[in-house]
């Protein structure tokens, strides 16, 4: 008994000086965004602002357009959610109670093209939209999310352990596959649907290398391109407006983790993956 104690004294001490450790960084760059003294070089060590001020958040919003960049990822973080989420539940319908030809081959050939790394088919996905004239548009964005292959997988197997009895009873009663899906398997995959939900949000809000690499014009980038771009700049050399616009930037996942973390810690440990 006197050693559990002891050793859960222990894993609480490990983790809370974990914890410190992860959140330091973070506390030192919201002090460095209210500290008017932070500037080209590297700020002394700090959890306080040495001149608390908001000129750091001001300086932020005449040097990057964080407005126009927000609406960008808004748009698409919410387009892209509900269309890989709508057509994942679709497609995992499909396979889990349709009857069609070869559709275990089609199942794992889907589970196989998930396998592959996206980096090895960004070029050929490049040079493919490039061909379509889809280039500096949000098409690329956009159009992979009607074949969210993780979501299908998810929602197939959750849709699989539902009772077929209820789609019998609901043919009986004259309905067809879509009525079915829309008043039956919808209403049952809420925890299906949440759970994607959050996954895709997370994914798109976190968007980098993809939108970095279609996205030509500045004002239709999104929110993590044009911070990364903004701290590339020459003249980005002060670090009290780069570290607000890095918490400017985080403040809507922070808002929503803080809101939704029962469910985002429940999704991310159903769903077996970190997007």
């Amino acid at each position: 008994m006197r050693r559990r104690k002891i050793r859960k004294m222990l894993l609480v001490a490990g983790l809370f000086a974990l914890l410190l450790f992860i959140l330091t960084p973070v506390f030192w760059a919201v002090t460095l965004s209210f500290d008017r003294a932070a500037t080209t070089s590297v700020p002394e060590f700090s959890l306080i602002p040495r001149d608390a001020t908001l000129f750091n958040y001001q300086a932020a919003g005449k040097l990057i357009n964080l407005a126009r960049y927000y609406r960008n990822t808004v748009f698409l973080t919410l387009v892209n959610t509900a269309i890989s989420v709508f057509f994942a539940l679709c497609c995992g319908y499909a396979f889990a109670k349709g009857r069609f030809a070869l559709k275990k081959f089609w199942f794992y050939f889907m589970l196989a093209v998930m396998m592959i790394p996206f980096e090895s088919r960004m070029i050929p996905l490049y040079i493919q939209y490039k061909n379509w004239g889809m280039i500096d548009t949000y098409a690329p964005l956009i159009l992979g999310n009607f074949a969210y292959v993780y979501g299908i997988f998810f929602a197939r197997q959750n849709i699989a352990a539902l009772p077929d009895s209820l789609r019998e009873s609901a043919y009986l009663d004259g309905a067809g596959e879509w009525k079915i899906f829309f008043h039956i398997i919808l209403p049952l995959s809420k925890p299906v649907m949440a759970t994607l939900s959050i996954l895709q949000v997370i994914a798109n809000w976190n968007a980098y290398l993809w939108p970095l690499v279609v996205i030509r014009s500045s004002s239709k980038q999104v929110i993590s391109v044009g911070v990364a771009l903004f701290n590339a700049q020459e003249n980005a050399i002060y670090y009290g407006p780069r570290m607000a616009v890095a918490v400017l930037s985080a403040i809507p996942l922070t808002i929503m983790f803080l809101f939704l973390q029962k469910y985002i810690v429940q999704s991310i440990a159903v769903s077996g993956i970190k997007q």
